[in-house]
């Protein structure tokens, strides 16, 4: 009996070896081949998944904003230039399933309004440029200007070449781009600070002077014209601290930064102003429409 158990299972063992290598024959020797259908689903499988990484490096690859350090004097070089700039790119938070960026994804390429796009709006809805600040106060009072000074929505720089009167218009502006600025602080839990703003109403004598210390600064900008204001990204005011006590101010916050791209980027696509993004000023230039 143990002699015929041994050769039972060697007789299994030799036929399960000759089954396999008729079915290794029929493969190898017709030619059967895995379905086409098979490899197809295979191939769009690897291809979807070497997407899927190329888009994940691109966003790890992302460049942040670059950062320049700038004095808190008035701005020194006159807007009208707009010299070229090299595209700063923020981390993108919402993508769309064709991997486009929605809202404000790079600050030069969201906020490209030239000179040539800002000064016909500000001759169409401002003033005839002024000679000085005794002419500007005559507008005041026919209330053709209007005092900005006094506002609890953002603070007034320390205006060497400028003073603090816009149009009604821009002053509606103002106050409405301070207020969304506000609100989307407290929505996204900031703490509320105040945008500042760093150059106004500019009358003839005011770029003169300005000339002398800047060869670049052109008389015909957009700043005579009460249309346009410059609104700082690089430094911010508490709500409750008074812009005498500078060291209160905060500087360089990139989320503060951010919302404030978000509200001028809003109000520019529904067409209310135009929006120069100044990398060397540190401000957004903007003119109402």
């Amino acid at each position: 009996m143990r002699e015929k158990g041994k050769y039972s299972q060697w007789k299994f063992i030799a036929a399960f070896v000759v089954v396999m290598g008729l079915f290794a024959g029929v493969k190898y020797g017709f030619g059967i081949e895995v379905p086409v259908k098979v490899v197809e689903r295979g191939l769009r499988a690897e291809a979807r998944w070497a997407n899927i990484k190329e888009e994940v490096m691109e966003e790890e690859n992302v460049v942040e904003e670059e950062v320049v350090v700038l004095d808190d004097i008035e701005n020194t070089e006159d807007d009208v230039l707009f010299e070229e700039e090299e595209d700063s790119v923020v981390v993108p938070s919402v993508l769309s399933g064709a991997h486009r960026v929605r809202g404000v994804w790079s600050y030069s390429a969201c906020f490209p309004d030239s000179q040539s796009v800002q000064i016909e709006a500000a001759q169409k809805n401002g003033i005839t440029p002024v000679q000085n600040r005794m002419e500007a106060e005559v507008l005041v009072k026919e209330h053709r200007l209007v005092n900005i000074c006094h506002s609890p929505f953002y603070a007034i720089d320390d205006l060497t070449h400028s003073i603090p009167y816009l149009v009604p218009r821009a002053q509606h502006l103002l106050n409405t781009i301070c207020l969304n600025f506000i609100d989307s602080c407290q929505v996204k839990g900031l703490p509320i600070h105040l945008p500042i703003v760093t150059s106004v109403l500019r009358t003839t004598d005011d770029v003169s002077n300005l000339q002398r210390g800047n060869k670049n600064a052109t008389t015909n900008s957009c700043h005579c014209y009460g249309t346009t204001v410059d609104i700082a990204y690089n430094k911010f005011m508490p709500m409750t601290g008074t812009y005498e006590s500078r060291a209160a101010l905060l500087r360089w916050n990139e989320p503060m930064k951010r919302v404030l791209s978000e509200v001028l980027n809003d109000l520019r696509m529904e067409g209310q102003c135009y929006v120069k993004y100044e990398r060397k000023q540190g401000c957004f230039h903007l003119t109402c429409r």
